[in-house]
C-alpha cells in the first residue's frame, strides 16, 4: 500500500507534490469533500481497497458511484476514437481499466476548463491507440489488474 491508497482508506485525497528540500518531496493530503471529483484510477484503487477489507467507515462515507458502468465516454471523445476504424478497434482491445483511466484523463480537462490540455491529451490518446500502444500509469504496476 502507498500513501495514496492509505489516504483513500480514510477518506482523504492526495494533492500537490512539491520539493521540500534537496532530498525530499512533500505531498499534501486533505480530507475529501463529499461529492468531490474522483479519477477513474482512484475509483479502481477504492474498489481494490474495499475488496481487501482495508476501507474504513470514514473512507466509505465519501465514496462515489464505483460501478465501472457509471463511466461514460463523451460524444466528442468517442467520435475522435471512432473516426479511424483501426483506432477504434485497437481501443476496444485494450483492458477496460486502461480505457476508463485514459479517457478520464482526457475528459477531466474539460471539467476543469482546460481546452488546450484536452486537445493535447485527446490527440495523444488517438495517436498512441493508432500505434496500438498503451501508455502512462494506469494499473499501479499491475496491482489493479488482479486483486
Amino acid at each position: 500500500m502507498d500513501i495514496v491508497e492509505e489516504a483513500l482508506c480514510f477518506g482523504w485525497v492526495d494533492g500537490l507534490h512539491k520539493s521540500s528540500d534537496e532530498t525530499g518531496l512533500a505531498q499534501r493530503l486533505t480530507p475529501r469533500k463529499e461529492n468531490s471529483n474522483w479519477t477513474e484510477l482512484n475509483k479502481e484503487r477504492a474498489r481494490r481497497l474495499i475488496k481487501l477489507g482495508l476501507m474504513t467507515d470514514e473512507g466509505q462515507k465519501v465514496l462515489p458511484d464505483l460501478s465501472p458502468k457509471s463511466f461514460k465516454i463523451i460524444k466528442p471523445v468517442k467520435r475522435a476514437l471512432k473516426r479511424d476504424p483501426k483506432v477504434w478497434d485497437n481501443f476496444n482491445q485494450f483492458p477496460d481499466l486502461y480505457q476508463r483511466v485514459r479517457v478520464d484523463g482526457v475528459q477531466s480537462r474539460l471539467k476543469f476548463s482546460k481546452p488546450q490540455s484536452y486537445k493535447h491529451r485527446l490527440h495523444k490518446l488517438v495517436k498512441k491507440t493508432r500505434a496500438n500502444e498503451m501508455y502512462g500509469g494506469w494499473c499501479d504496476n499491475g496491482r489493479l489488474l488482479h486483486y
